[in-house]
């Protein structure tokens, strides 16, 4: 497969479609924004080619002049940031662009997935919104805080400019704007303004359950790495009509295997839906049905779903239109005991829908209408569990307008469920799959929602993201080239970038932490490890936030606090403050009387705990590396750790889990001690 323009095209797609345009800024500025300090200032765009442009701005004007692709930039010298309020003025003598209140100060990429997405909320929802969130909005006005919040866009091949997500530009700090920011970055940006007195501007950019591979660049995978990630690029490095064949190939792989399977799956019911016949009938009893609730199935699953409702006055006498999703891989709809629309698992997705028109002879006037549907589910997960569709956007319609909602008071009952072990132990075919149109596939999201603002000077990056990559020993690899890679795009080798630790999180073990196995643990623990590798790159950034997960919440609500360890880090690499922004990190542990010494560093001013207890979350193990959890004491700035369980340990972990509820330890400052495990981990042996 050619390679050449699957780089190529990244250097121009940007600005391929902008020949012969009319004078436009590009979409990283609007008014309100901020711009970097100590940068120079070039505002860019595109006109008609060889057009002369000229840019206003803090007192000096210049003159640029559109090549033969319409682009064209002026470049203003850097300046310090400060309170005043700048007017840019773009002219090409035909037009006039004009932006207003632009501030000069420190500019910083927020990105990675939902922990960076959640926002601050208005209510308090848990896993979705920041503690005390009414409260935090209600004294959320800041003129000098901005914001930039990035649409969710997906885009392979094709690098795309910004797109706004809440606003058309950037947005002053307020509390009907930052309820629905990012609730890590307010608290980030929030901290910098008191600390540093500086306007702060934040860009958001970020997409829950993202894995870390699409937010990295072509360029970058193929300057730094993994070959896997760069040899799927690849493959799927396609034009347009190969793209098309690839698409017609998939569908007719997964019609000829499904036809081969589903008769399968049919035999293997067909006694239950033979028992099953009369459950369409309009007067067939399902009071002994349970209320219909979402739920993926785990096995192969035949559900029926009933309602009854009533024609409101105005609908009686008129034809109407039934909506119906997408409810099952196969389908059977009845109106009043009749069947009105129908489809097999094997059939075009396009047939999957309702949208048909309903005769006043098919609907009962003046008595209850029964809506009956036997669906097959073949798919728990990735997008293809139909079940909450049932509830969800099914309608009659008149003359295009809602009339009434069909989404209250379904009762269901399954038919038949069973697992390959039915089918001859074939499992179902694997659905259509177009992997290069998923956000998770590589350099999808870099494309759409990081290439754009790449242009515009930033002091650093936060980074909050590892959930969907949890246990995988190559993040180790795609982490290192992430923060490469995007220091290359910016053109700033030394640019700092701040990661968020992974949070406590294990739900199965949210109400018997205490008596999990110490030896073989949750992959978050090794993502910890992984991220934790990252301080070996110089101007990485490290917040701890091991002791305010919650064990059944993905997304902890202490966002506060994970904004405030950020913005310690950023001032100490970014703003060379000389201040302890880390807690106590291991430095290395030695058997000592039967017990292990651990020294740390970010200690010289002692240890203390967050509760006034015993350190807690500590394991050793001796020689065959079976940890148990074990007792431990502060000593000085190190900690001794030992168990009866264990003569002669040889190895100590601390938080090295999950979740556990114990993590307490800190230094002097009151930072918490980072998640560690001196058996380390061989990432050089990683491919």
């Amino acid at each position: 497969m050619k390679v050449k323009s699957l780089f190529a095209l990244f250097a121009a797609a940007l600005f391929s479609s902008v020949l012969w345009a009319d004078l436009k800024l590009d979409p990283v500025f609007s008014s309100n924004m901020v711009l970097q300090q100590e940068k120079p200032i070039t505002f860019f765009g595109t006109a008609d080619k060889e057009t002369k442009v000229s840019v206003e701005f803090n007192g000096s004007t210049v003159v640029a002049s559109a090549d033969e692709n319409g682009l064209w930039e002026a470049q203003f010298p850097a300046l310090k940031a400060g309170k005043e309020r700048y007017t840019a003025i773009v002219s090409d003598g035909k037009n006039k662009l004009e932006l207003n209140d632009i501030l000069i100060g420190e500019v910083w990429f927020c990105s990675g997935q939902s922990n960076m997405q959640m926002p601050i909320g208005q209510k308090f929802n848990r896993g979705w919104s920041a503690q005390n969130c009414e409260e935090e909005v209600a004294n959320s006005t800041d003129p000098g805080l901005r914001f930039a919040y990035q649409r969710l866009i997906i885009s392979h091949q094709e690098t795309l400019a910004p797109r706004y997500h809440n606003a058309s530009g950037w947005v002053k700090c307020s509390p009907d704007t930052a309820h629905y920011f990012s609730a890590t970055a307010y608290f980030f940006g929030r901290q910098l303004r008191q600390d540093l007195d500086v306007p702060v501007g934040l860009i958001n950019s970020s997409w829950g359950g993202t894995r870390i591979e699409p937010w990295i660049s072509p360029a970058g995978y193929q300057q730094f790495g993994p070959s896997q990630e760069l040899a799927r690029l690849q493959r799927f490095d396609l034009n347009d009509e190969e793209k098309k064949q690839y698409v017609e190939n998939e569908k007719m792989r997964f019609i000829r295997e499904m036809t081969e399977w589903y008769p399968l799956f049919e035999a293997a019911g067909a006694q239950q839906k033979a028992a099953a016949a009369n459950w369409a009938d309009a007067d067939f009893d399902d009071s002994s049905w349970a209320e219909l609730k979402v739920q993926s199935p785990s096995q192969y699953n035949v559900r029926w779903s009933r309602t009854k409702f009533m024609l409101t006055e105005d609908l009686k006498g008129k034809e109407l239109q039934l909506d119906m999703s997408t409810l099952g891989e196969s389908a059977d709809i009845y109106l009043n005991g009749k069947l009105i629309a129908s489809w097999k698992a094997f059939d075009p997705e396009e047939q999957k829908t309702v949208r048909i028109a309903l005769s006043k002879e098919q609907l009962e006037q003046d008595a209850e209408n029964v809506l009956a549907i036997r669906a097959e589910h073949f798919y728990s997960s990735r997008g293809r569990n139909h079940i909450h569709n049932t509830l969800q956007g099914n309608l009659l319609a008149d003359q295009g307008r809602i009339r009434l909602s069909l989404d209250k008071n379904w009762k269901q009952m399954d038919e038949f469920t069973c697992s390959k072990s039915s089918t001859q132990e074939k499992s179902v075919p694997n659905f259509i799959t177009i992997p290069y149109a998923s956000n998770q596939f590589p350099s999808n999201l870099y494309n759409s929602m990081v290439a754009g603002w790449t242009k515009l000077p930033i002091r650093g990056v936060i980074w909050y993201q590892g959930c969907s990559n949890n246990g995988d020993p190559r993040y180790y690899l795609l982490h290192k080239t992430l923060i490469a890679d995007w220091r290359a795009r910016w053109n700033n080798p030394d640019m700092p970038f701040l990661i968020v630790q992974l949070a406590g999180y294990e739900p199965s073990r949210a109400n018997n932490w205490q008596t999990a196995d110490a030896t073989q643990v949750s992959g978050y623990a090794l993502t910890r490890d992984i991220q934790q590798e990252m301080l070996r790159i110089p101007n990485v950034g490290l917040a701890c936030a091991i002791d305010i997960g919650e064990a059944a919440n993905i997304h902890p609500a202490n966002k506060q606090d994970v904004g405030k360890r950020l913005a310690l880090e950023a001032e100490r690499i970014a703003y060379k403050k000389d201040i302890v922004s880390r807690g106590p990190l291991f430095e290395s542990a030695k058997a000592e009387n039967g017990a292990m010494r651990v020294f740390f560093q970010y200690a010289e001013n002692g240890l203390k705990t967050s509760d006034g207890k015993a350190p807690g979350a500590f394991a050793i193990a001796g020689a065959d590396k079976k940890f148990v959890w074990a007792d431990a004491q502060i000593d000085g700035n190190t900690v001794v750790v030992s168990s009866a369980q264990i003569q002669d340990p040889q190895y100590v972990r601390y938080a090295y889990a999950g979740y556990r509820g114990d993590c307490n330890l800190q230094n002097a400052e009151g930072l918490p001690a980072y998640p560690f495990r001196s058996d380390a981990y061989d990432y050089a042996a990683v491919k």
